[in-house]
């Protein structure tokens, strides 16, 4: 039986929305604890998970995981954003430094924009590289954060992108990206993984397992 599964990262801890329990997922993860609609409201769950810093995510199994999800949302000012993956001919990929933590290159999509346009122009202007062929679209992800007193849910569309070209990385720095950098697989799993947001560990590790899917595939 396939499970319905939605999933967001609040303050960068996983909640994961799903009608049927399975000992292989991400309960394997150190710290995520596992809750049901029939005993724990959804409120209660948000206020164990902000409380316990032991605590690195939960799942909240429910009957209709969809229904669950939508009052999650609901809680939040939806906000789309778009980034991309990048893979260069050596077969590294295109990482940023910003505010103390490994990122990838993202922004908030324009009003006149779709989100692969929205994704190019970002890598584009956070990292200054010009020659990129658009790939498929690889995951979309939620986080939330607050801003200005308003508590936001962001929902990133991450695209797979190719970069053919030789160009000099110039990192965005009105944006804080420090720096750009071109690293192997190796070097991500040993480096970023351990100072990176929980959804952009989840998007790498998601596409590493699948990568020859993602290279095999066109937008």
């Amino acid at each position: 039986m396939e499970k319905t599964k939605y999933s967001a990262y609040i303050n960068d801890k996983l909640i994961c929305f799903t009608d049927v329990y399975s000992s292989q997922s991400e309960l394997d993860i150190p710290g995520v604890r596992l809750f049901s609609d029939a005993t724990h409201s959804l409120d209660e769950v948000i206020r164990k998970l902000s409380k316990r810093e032991d605590w690195t995510g939960v799942i909240y199994i429910s009957a209709s995981p969809k229904r669950a999800w939508d009052e999650f949302v609901s809680r939040y000012t939806l906000q789309e954003a778009a980034g991309g993956l990048v893979k260069n001919e050596m077969g590294e990929y295109l990482i940023i430094y910003r505010k103390g933590r490994w990122d990838l290159p993202k922004g908030k999509i324009d009003y006149d924009e779709n989100p692969a346009d929205a994704a190019l122009r970002e890598v584009k202007e956070e990292c200054g590289v010009e020659n990129l062929e658009l790939g498929s679209l690889i995951l979309t992800s939620f986080h939330t954060y607050t801003e200005k007193n308003k508590d936001i849910l962001k929902k990133t569309h991450w695209y797979m992108m190719k970069s053919s070209g030789e160009d000099k990385l110039i990192p965005q720095l009105e944006e804080g990206i420090e720096k750009v950098e071109w690293m192997s697989e190796l070097r991500i799993k040993s480096e970023v993984y351990s100072n990176t947001f929980g959804s952009i560990k989840n998007l790498l590790s998601y596409y590493f397992d699948r990568q020859d899917l993602f290279e095999s595939n066109k937008a």
